[in-house]
């Protein structure tokens, strides 16, 4: 499946994470994303990967590059002391949306 493999390398690449963190945001070990990467994302996480990669991608558009490992490592008083990393971890995907300004999900899925 090679569109599951840029998929999930596209994420760790304008996120900046190691295989183990993007495993860790979903819910899984890092050896599963290798399963992943060879036999395609569980019907389960496919939406999961989706909904990451359309931040990704938000993310890509309208933040300098460079700075993206950066900002989703900071804590910030608005996420209540946490790192983007950790909210989605937590809460997925929507109260990044909400810190990011307002984007509803429809806007990401485009």
């Amino acid at each position: 499946m090679p569109g599951v493999v840029s998929e999930l390398q596209e994420i760790r690449e304008v996120f900046g994470l190691t295989r183990s963190e993007i495993a860790d945001l979903l819910g899984r070990r890092a050896q599963s994303l290798i399963e992943w990467e060879t036999r395609g994302v569980p019907r389960e996480k496919r939406a999961s990967v989706e909904r990451l990669l359309d931040l990704a991608r938000l993310f890509r558009r309208r933040v300098i590059a460079s700075r993206i490992p950066e900002i989703i490592r900071t804590p910030d008083s608005w996420l209540g002391n946490r790192t983007i990393l950790e909210t989605l971890r937590v809460d997925g995907v929507d109260p990044t949306y909400a810190y990011l300004g307002g984007y509803s999900i429809t806007v990401a899925c485009e």
